[in-house]
C-alpha cells in the first residue's frame, strides 16, 4: 500500500513539547493545542546544595500555545500563550458545554484546570474556568472526558497521578465534584481512560505493568491484567467498535483486546518504540497514530492484528504528542518532541484509500 506522509511546517515550542490536540468541537476543528513542559532553569548556586532539607523543589514550568490551522495558514504562529505549571496531559471535550468548548489540563502541580475556548470579536481565547486539586504532592499524568460518544450536560473526567491514584471528577454547575478516588498502582499511574460506551466503567495504566478495569460503582478493581512486559502508558476505546480497546506500554508493543475478555489480549504488535500515545482515526476507526518514543510516530492498521503501515522520523527527540484533525477531507496530523521543542504539522495519504 502506497502512503505518504509529509510535512507542512515545523514550530520551535521553546519549553519542551508533551502534548497536541485538536479541537473536535464544530466550527473550531482548525484549533490546536500544545502543551509543554519544562524543569526551571536555576543557576548554580542555588542548585548546588541538591539533597539539603531547606533546598526549594525545582519548579515545573508549563505553556499551552493555542493555535488556529486552516486553508489559508502558510506558517505556525500561536495565537495565544498560556502560562501555568508543567502540562504532562490536555483532551478536549467532544461536545460544547454550556455552549463553550472545553479543554481539560492536567499539570505537575496535581491541578486539573478546565478552560473555555471563547470566541470574541472574531478572536479566540483560552480562558480559566475551574480549577480542582487531585491531591498532594502527586503530578497528575492523564485526562480523560467520559462523553467521547455521548453528549453529557455534566461529564466526568478521569485522572491519573505519579502516586499510583486515579480519581474521577464530575462537572456540576461552575465545579469539579470529586465522585470517587481509587489507589490503584503502586508506581506512577501513566494513564486512566473511559470505556465510551458504558461510562460508568474506566481503565488504568501504571509502572507497576499491571491493567486495571474499574466500574465506578464498586471500590476495587473488577479485573487485573498482568500480561504488559513493561510500564502501561496508553489505553484507548474505540468509539466506533463496541468492546474494542487498545493499549501502548513501555514494553515497545501494541495490544488490541476485546473488553469481554480482558484476561488475553487478541493480538500484540511490536512497533519498535515504548508507546506513548495512541489515538484512533478520527473517520476511520480501524487506523491508530501511535507516538513510540524514542522510536517516533507510527501509523498502524487493525484488521484482525494490528500491523504498521508508516513512520514518521523526523522529529530528533522523544516522541510523546501526536493527534489527527478532525477533517474527513484531509488527514492532518499533529506530533510534538520532547528536548527538541518541536511541533510538526503533517499529512497523510493512503493511494486508494477513500478517507487517508
Amino acid at each position: 500500500m502506497a502512503v505518504t506522509w509529509n510535512t507542512k511546517w515545523k514550530w520551535i515550542t521553546g519549553y519542551s513539547a508533551d502534548s497536541v490536540e485538536w479541537c473536535p468541537v464544530e466550527r473550531f476543528k482548525h484549533v490546536l493545542v500544545c502543551g509543554t513542559y519544562q524543569l526551571e532553569k536555576k543557576d548554580e548556586d542555588a542548585i548546588s546544595g541538591a539533597g539539603s532539607a531547606n533546598q526549594p523543589k525545582q519548579k515545573r514550568l508549563g505553556r499551552i500555545y493555542l493555535f488556529s490551522i486552516n486553508d489559508e495558514t502558510t506558517h505556525l504562529t500561536p495565537i495565544q500563550e498560556v502560562d501555568t505549571a508543567g502540562i504532562l496531559d490536555q483532551k478536549w471535550c467532544y461536545h460544547t458545554i454550556k455552549d463553550y468548548p472545553v479543554l481539560a489540563v492536567v499539570t505537575s502541580e496535581g491541578v486539573t484546570q478546565l478552560y473555555r475556548l471563547v470566541e470574541e470579536n472574531g478572536t479566540l481565547n483560552l480562558r480559566l474556568w475551574i480549577e480542582n486539586i487531585v491531591g498532594g504532592e502527586a503530578l497528575a499524568l492523564s485526562v480523560d472526558w467520559s462523553s467521547n460518544k455521548s453528549f453529557m450536560q455534566e461529564p466526568n473526567l478521569v485522572i491519573s497521578d505519579s502516586s499510583g491514584t486515579i480519581t474521577v471528577l464530575q462537572i456540576v454547575g461552575d465545579c469539579l465534584q470529586k465522585i470517587g478516588q481509587w489507589k490503584s498502582h503502586s508506581f506512577e499511574a501513566w494513564i486512566a481512560a473511559y470505556n465510551y460506551w458504558n461510562t460508568d466503567l474506566f481503565y488504568s495504566g501504571g509502572d507497576d505493568c499491571l491493567l486495571k478495569s474499574y466500574d465506578i460503582r464498586i471500590p476495587e478493581a473488577v479485573v487485573i491484567n498482568r500480561s504488559h512486559e513493561a510500564g502501561v502508558t496508553s489505553i484507548r476505546n474505540n468509539v466506533e467498535v463496541e468492546h474494542q480497546l487498545i493499549t501502548g506500554s513501555y514494553d515497545e508493543k501494541v495490544r488490541l483486546w476485546d473488553l469481554r475478555q480482558l484476561k488475553r489480549c487478541i493480538s500484540e504488535t511490536d512497533v519498535n518504540g515504548g508507546v506513548w500515545r495512541l489515538k484512533w482515526h478520527p473517520f476511520d476507526k480501524s487506523i491508530i497514530l501511535a507516538a513510540c518514543m524514542y522510536g517516533g510516530f507510527r501509523i498502524l492498521q487493525v484488521e484482525e492484528n494490528v500491523s504498521v503501515m508508516a513512520d514518521y522520523l523526523e522529529h530528533e527527540s522523544i516522541s510523546y504528542g501526536a493527534d489527527w484533525k478532525f477533517d474527513n477531507s484531509v488527514s492532518l496530523i499533529a506530533t510534538c518532541s520532547f528536548y527538541d521543542c518541536n511541533l510538526h504539522i503533517s499529512e497523510l495519504k493512503v493511494k486508494n484509500h477513500p478517507l487517508v
